[in-house]
C-alpha cells in the first residue's frame, strides 16, 4: 500500500505541476490579449480623434467660406444701394438744376 499511496502523491504532484504550469500558460495568454487590446484601443481612439479634427478643419472652413459669403453679399447689397443713391441724388440735382435754370432764365 505504500507504494500505491506514493504512486497516488506523485500523480497529485504531477497535476498540481501541471495545473501550475496551465495556470503560468493563461495568465501568459491573458497579458498577451491585454496588450494585444490595449494596443488596438489606442490606435481605435487616434483613428478616432484624427477623424474628429479633420471633420472640425472641415466644418471651420466651411463655416468660415459660408461666412465669407454672407459678408460679401452685404457688401453687395450695400454697393448696390449705395449706386441706387448716388442715381437719386443725381436726379434729383438734375431736377434742382433744372428749377433753378428755370427760374433764373424765363
Amino acid at each position: 500500500m505504500d507504494a500505491q499511496g506514493e504512486r497516488l502523491l506523485q500523480d497529485l504532484v504531477n497535476q498540481e505541476k501541471s495545473l501550475v504550469a496551465q495556470v503560468k500558460d493563461a495568465r501568459s495568454k491573458a497579458a498577451g490579449i491585454i496588450e494585444a487590446a490595449e494596443k488596438e484601443r489606442d490606435k481605435i481612439l487616434q483613428e478616432a480623434r484624427s477623424t474628429a479634427e479633420a471633420s472640425a478643419t472641415r466644418e471651420a472652413e466651411a463655416a468660415a467660406k459660408e461666412a465669407e459669403a454672407a459678408r460679401e453679399a452685404i457688401v453687395q447689397v450695400a454697393r448696390d444701394s449705395a449706386a441706387a443713391l448716388v442715381v437719386r441724388a443725381q436726379a434729383g440735382k438734375d431736377r434742382a438744376v433744372a428749377l433753378v435754370m428755370e427760374k433764373v432764365l424765363p
